[in-house]
């Protein structure tokens, strides 16, 4: 998987709008992609549509191409992860590949047993710093897809100049 997403502040307060398009197709992106990504998403966008930001993202668990893995804007994994597992991957994909914007892995649902996520281990920021990302059976970030472009809607909050430790729903990673 590889596409092309672009993210702006949508014309309600406090949602970003997300749409995206197969990489590969070069396909512009149709209004039914378009997903509201519900909040709260604090202020600092600004008024519709002053902030819009064009990433590639790159899926890790699929790609074998290196040379793609280095220019993608967001690294994000497919297959769902324990915390453990995603933080050392996560040190990984931040080593290997310096240039990317985010890596963000979706962790498994240890409470169910099945492959659904609970989240996200995010990686981002000059700083690098590592956060942990809720997701779950009530907002904010319920539906697949949704939860598909809450990475990308984190790489648009880090160019907005925030960082990932200001996003609503994120939480200091444990420490390995």
């Amino acid at each position: 998987m590889r596409h092309f997403v672009v993210v702006e502040s949508g014309p309600l307060p406090d949602v970003l709008r997300a749409r995206c398009t197969d990489a590969s197709a070069g396909a512009p992106p149709r209004s039914a992609d378009r997903v509201p990504t519900p909040g709260p998403v604090p202020s600092g966008f600004g008024e519709f549509p002053s902030f819009i930001d064009e990433h590639l993202v790159v899926d890790v668990d699929a790609c074998r191409d290196g040379s793609l893995l280095d220019c993608a804007d967001v690294l994000q994994g497919s297959r769902t992860r324990s915390v453990l597992d995603a933080l050392c991957r996560l040190a990984e994909l931040t080593s290997a590949h310096p240039a990317c914007g985010i890596a963000a892995l979706p962790l498994a649902d240890a409470r169910s047993g099945v492959g659904g996520a609970s989240g996200w281990a995010v990686a981002g920021g000059s700083d690098r710093s590592v956060v942990l990302v809720r997701c779950g059976p009530c907002p904010p970030y319920r539906a697949s897809l949704e939860q598909s472009l809450l990475p990308s809607c984190l790489h648009a909050w880090l160019v907005a100049g925030h960082s990932l430790r200001e996003w609503p729903h994120a939480y200091e990673a444990p420490s390995r």
